[in-house]
Order: C-alpha cells, then sequence, then structure tokens
C-alpha cells in the first residue's frame, strides 16, 4: 500500500493561457508558464529556489520564473524561490512550475536539520530546555524587565519541547483570550512538527509604554524532527502586561519576513517519513500516508546528486488548501500555480504544494524536481540569472531520469524551435516578460536536452562538474568549459545545438 511505513507525528486556484503571469511574489520578474509534457510529463525544474517546471505522469504545464524583491527593508541575500505551475490547457490538465529568484531576508538564519544519519551539521540544543524542563530546579528570580521577560520565554519554550501544553500557556495574561486560543493551536501544530529545538532569544531592550505594557523584539530559531541542526530562525514582536515583578504575554506576532509561516497560521497534521516531513491541514490529512510514499521515492533519487555537503536531515513540504496557499509565508501565488519551493535560507528550502493542482499521483515527479534544486543549489547565495538553463535543466535531467521514460516535450521543443524565436544559443536566460506558454515550454525543452546532450557525451560526473563551476562558483562559461571538459565553450554550444535541432 502506497501508506506503508507513514507514521504520524502525533494525536494531529486554473486557467488556460497563451500567456501566463508569475504568481504575485514580492519584487518579481514574471516569465511565462511552461506547458508541459504529453506521457510522461517533462518538468522544468524548480528549486525554490530558482524553480522551473516539473512533470509528473500527466503532463506539464507552462512555468515561469520570477524574480521576488526585498521584503519589509531587511537586508537580503540572494536565494532562490521555484513556483510549480499548473495550467489547464487541453485535456489533460497540464501541470507545469514556475522559475522564482528571489533575494530574501538573512532573518530567516538557517534551518539545515540536520545531525541524524549524518546528514547535516551539529548544533546547539535548547538551553532553556536544559535548564528549565521539568523539574529542573530554577535560581533567583530576574530583576530586570528584560530578565523576566526573557525567563517566561525560556520556560515557555521548555514547555512546548516537553509537550507540556499547560506550562506553555502560562505565560499569557488571563485577558488576552484569543492569545490563548491561537497559542495554543501553535502548540498543537509544532508538536506534530515534532519540534526538536525552541530557543528563544531577546533582541535589545524592552521597551516601555503607556498602562503597564511593554513590547520586545524576540528571535525564535527552531528545528523539527531532529535535535541538533543548523536552526531556521525568526523574528516577531511581542507585547506584554507588567505589575510590580511579574509580566504576562498579551500579543506574540508571527514572523516578520516570510510570515506566516503555516504552523503560525494553521493547524496542522503532520507525518514523519525517513527523509520527509510532509505537513497539511486536518481537511487533506487523509492525503498524507500515500503522498509521503511518494515523497520518499523522491527523496532516495534526489539524495544521490547531493554532491556538495549532505542532503537535509528531512525535506520539509507543506500541501495547502485554498486559504492556506493565498496565505502562507505572505506569499500570495495564483490558483494555477501547483506549488513552489521557498529557500529560507540559502542552504534551506521549505516546498508547498497546492492541494487543488497536485494529487498523490503527481507528487512523485514533482518532488523529483523540487528536491533536485534543494540539493544542487544547497549553500549558494548567489544569483544563477546568467545559468538559469543550466539550474532548470538540472532538475528535469534528475525527474526524467527519475521516471525512466524517455522526455516527451520534444514537440513543444519542436514547435519553439521552428517558430524562429530560438537563435540556437542554449545558455538561456529566464523567459521574458510576455513570452507564450509554448515559448516558455520550449526553453524548458531545450535547457533539458543540452544538459542530456552533455552527460551523453561526457558522462553525468563530468555534467555535474560543469554545473559546479557554473551555477554554483558561477564561472563563466567559458572558463567551466574546458575546465570540466577539456574543450571550449563554443564547441559544447554548438554540439548541444546540433542535438536540440535534431529533435525539433
Amino acid at each position: 500500500m502506497e501508506g506503508d511505513g507513514w507514521r504520524p507525528a502525533g494525536a494531529s486556484r486554473g486557467g488556460a493561457a497563451e500567456t501566463a503571469t508569475v504568481p504575485a511574489i514580492p519584487h518579481q520578474r514574471e516569465t511565462p508558464a511552461i506547458p508541459h509534457q504529453r506521457e510522461t510529463p517533462a518538468i522544468p525544474h524548480q528549486r525554490e529556489t530558482p524553480v522551473g517546471p516539473d512533470q509528473r505522469e500527466t503532463p506539464v504545464g507552462p512555468a515561469r520564473y520570477a524574480e521576488a524583491a526585498p521584503r519589509r527593508g531587511t537586508t537580503l541575500r540572494v536565494a532562490l524561490i521555484g513556483a510549480l505551475a499548473a495550467l489547464l490547457l487541453a485535456p489533460p490538465a497540464a501541470l507545469a512550475y514556475t522559475t522564482v529568484r528571489d533575494e530574501l531576508a538573512p532573518a530567516a538564519a538557517g534551518q539545515g536539520l540536520a545531525g541524524v544519519d549524518g546528514r547535516g551539521t551539529g548544533g546547539r540544543t535548547n538551553p532553556a530546555a536544559d535548564r528549565n524542563g521539568a523539574g529542573a530546579s530554577r535560581g533567583p528570580a530576574p530583576n530586570t524587565l528584560e530578565g523576566r521577560i526573557r525567563q517566561a520565554l525560556e520556560d515557555q519554550g521548555a514547555a512546548l519541547l516537553a509537550g507540556d501544553q499547560d506550562a506553555f500557556l502560562r505565560i499569557v495574561d488571563p485577558s488576552a483570550g484569543p492569545l490563548r486560543d491561537d497559542l495554543a493551536r501553535r502548540f498543537a501544530s509544532l508538536r506534530q512538527l515534532q519540534v526538536k529545538l525552541w530557543q528563544p532569544a531577546l533582541e535589545g531592550r524592552a521597551k516601555t509604554e503607556g498602562g503597564g505594557t511593554a513590547t520586545a523584539s524576540v528571535l525564535v530559531k527552531y528545528c523539527f524532527v531532529v535535535a541538533t541542526c543548523d536552526p531556521m530562525s525568526l523574528e516577531t514582536t511581542t507585547k506584554w502586561s507588567v505589575s510590580g515583578k511579574s509580566v504576562t504575554l498579551l500579543e506574540f506576532g508571527t514572523a516578520k519576513d516570510l510570515g506566516p509561516r503555516p504552523w503560525e497560521a494553521s493547524e496542522l497534521r503532520s507525518a514523519v517519513g525517513d527523509r520527509v516531513l510532509m505537513s497539511t491541514t486536518p481537511k487533506y490529512a487523509s492525503r498524507l500516508p500515500s503522498m509521503l510514499a511518494a515523497a520518499e521515492k523522491a527523496a532516495a533519487l534526489t539524495d544521490t546528486f547531493a554532491r556538495w555537503g549532505p542532503p537535509p536531515a528531512r525535506y520539509v513540504v507543506y500541501l495547502a488548501g485554498p486559504d492556506e496557499w493565498s496565505s502562507w509565508y505572505g506569499i500570495r501565488q495564483e490558483s494555477w500555480v501547483a506549488g513552489f519551493a521557498l529557500p529560507l535560507t540559502s542552504s534551506v528550502t521549505e516546498i508547498v504544494l497546492n492541494a487543488a493542482r497536485v494529487d498523490t499521483k503527481q507528487t512523485l515527479d514533482v518532488l523529483r524536481h523540487e528536491f533536485t534544486h534543494v540539493v544542487t543549489l544547497a549553500g549558494v547565495d548567489k544569483s544563477y540569472e546568467h545559468t538559469w538553463w543550466l539550474v532548470e535543466g538540472i532538475a528535469e535531467y534528475v525527474r526524467v531520469k527519475g521516471s525512466g521514460k524517455s522526455f516527451d516535450q520534444v514537440s513543444d521543443v519542436r514547435t519553439y524551435v521552428r517558430s524562429g524565436h530560438w537563435k540556437g544559443e542554449i545558455d538561456l536566460d529566464d523567459p521574458p516578460d510576455g513570452a507564450t506558454t509554448a515559448d516558455v515550454s520550449g526553453r524548458y525543452g531545450v535547457a533539458y536536452l543540452s544538459l542530456q546532450r552533455i552527460a551523453d557525451r561526457f558522462g553525468e560526473d563530468k555534467l555535474l562538474e560543469f554545473f559546479d563551476y557554473a551555477a554554483r562558483q558561477g564561472l563563466a562559461l567559458s572558463d567551466a568549459a574546458p575546465k570540466a571538459f577539456g574543450v571550449s565553450w563554443d564547441d559544447v554550444q554548438a554540439d548541444c545545438a546540433r542535438f536540440v535541432r535534431g529533435r525539433g
């Protein structure tokens, strides 16, 4: 049965278009969606940091590439966002990927979910849990406002890790009923996600206000499933009632950058496999066993392409219903997008699938593509705008390889080549604004076929070495080709162009 091996983590938008716009992601450059394949879908890649169209067993549709801009005036680091576009072009529905480039705030400091089975780097355990866990003795009460707030937050964190909801809610002010309900839901969702690190820290000094209240900025580092990791982080604002030497919580905000996170906004149910953590709302929880089984198969393949560092301890995948799709992470996606991969840091990417567009059968192909972005672009802090074809092509290469079927997007390539829009270059940038879905799909097909030709001619290891030089290290193609292949870039490009034309 598809769901074998699943274990629960606890007690719990489409239309056809010749041109398409990219989902409304902060500061992004949109490019057309790419129509996809026929018998076996060809999925132009995405990384959620850049990501391209993916494929499944059913045809995939056009994909788009967009560039996301800095959010909320923070200092930003180049990262990638990938989105999966699902366009209803003609029966059967075609699924496609969108690639989006984003500069994300460093406030989300690494989640490298690591430390398990040698995957990832070691990290610190929660000091609050060490000091204030169940049965731990307490030191003298802090005598400053900051100290009291800090102590309250650490006690709350220890209660979360210990699974003690009453203690977790104890710091909530009696007048803050809605906050109590909200935090009770967050507690349950975090426990479903198997939170193993929760490390709150006060950022700067608390600011006293009128009426016996104070506000404080809080940075929380957290990890799921494993106890040691390179943690993710978020910054938020809290408000406190101050009475004498006691403080109680009046407000606890959501992440200032890329928020709300799914567990901040929704009641979640989760399933944890050996390689994947998958979570969704109660409405779609029945899909978890079969989708997790498919995700585990995808991870088994993409783990082997983690050539530049260990794969994540767990790939993190969220399945979003219509309401969640337009609200999680503060990013509004169009209803026709099937999913997106969101890099929270240069090495950590979370993937969101649209429950209205991705079913169990499509999950395997979609995640082969998405997970490839996770492992091939991990640790890359630079824009890949001049190696778009490599980033998208490698994800398609892995997806098609995993499917065991031939590339079936050839007709889209043929249409693109014969349209006169292709000038014979294979080092394509992301599709320009206004590009038709046929052109976008054709670009993805050219990217895939070029990488397949390189692998056929020089071998897969040399292909990945070239990818490292050009996409990861940022070397010019004219420098990367001789280093990897011992021939000039002009030679490689001319050979690949002949191969593409031969199929067009």
